[in-house]
Order: structure tokens, then C-alpha cells, then sequence
């Protein structure tokens, strides 16, 4: 248990101690401050390796594709696409007519008639 009494003389032994403390400068060795020293450089971040280039967005668009093949082909298709278109070649109009029969009939259909809604509202925000 502790004595809850207590006298102006009971630090006084603690007291030349504390005296002798704060007289006394603290100087850390000089073998202290060199492994410190050490310890300190060894602690410190490296630098970081230089980040290579993103890619442009041509690059970043051709891989997304696929690639230079990918590609390759898709141009093809643009092509004969656009070559079809204007001008057909004359056994096409003949297939369709074989195909289909002699009445042939185009008709459009909207098979997403929701997204007309979502793309009006994207137009409007723009």
C-alpha cells in the first residue's frame, strides 16, 4: 500500500541526483552518431526507376482491336464495303432477286426502340 503522507524531506535524497543530471551535458559517441549516421543513409528511399511512355491513343486503339492484323483485316472490309456500295457488282442485284423473289420489299425495323429515349437525352446534355 502507499503512504499517503508526505513530507517536504522525502524528495530530498532524489534531489542530489537529479542536480547531478542536469549538470551533466549529454554527448552521444562518436561511434553512436556514425552508426546512426548509417542507419539513417541505409533507411533512405532509392529512386524510383523511370516510368516508360504511356502509348498514344492510336496505340492504345490498335491493340484494343487486336492489333496490326486486326486492323489489316478491318480495312479490307471498309474497302469492299465502300466499293459495294458504289458500285454494286451486277450478280448481286440478281442473287437478291433469286433469294427473295421477284417482289422485294424493304422494310425498317427498329429493334431497339428504348435506346431512341437514352440517345435524345445524351444528345440533349452533350
Amino acid at each position: 500500500m502507499t503512504d499517503e503522507r508526505k513530507t517536504d524531506r522525502d524528495d530530498d535524497g532524489l534531489e542530489s541526483f537529479f542536480e547531478a543530471a542536469r549538470r551533466m551535458e549529454p554527448t552521444p559517441s562518436d561511434a553512436l552518431m556514425a552508426r546512426v549516421l548509417a542507419d539513417a543513409l541505409a533507411a533512405q528511399p532509392v529512386a524510383a526507376p523511370r516510368a516508360l511512355p504511356r502509348p498514344g491513343a492510336w496505340a492504345q486503339l490498335r491493340e484494343a482491336l487486336g492489333g496490326w492484323p486486326a486492323l489489316g483485316g478491318l480495312a479490307t472490309a471498309g474497302v469492299m464495303g465502300l466499293a459495294f456500295g458504289i458500285a454494286a457488282p451486277a450478280g448481286l442485284a440478281d442473287l437478291a432477286t433469286a433469294v427473295l423473289g421477284q417482289s422485294t420489299d424493304t422494310y425498317l425495323v427498329d429493334l431497339m426502340p428504348e435506346l431512341d429515349f437514352d440517345i435524345a437525352m445524351d444528345l440533349s446534355e452533350g
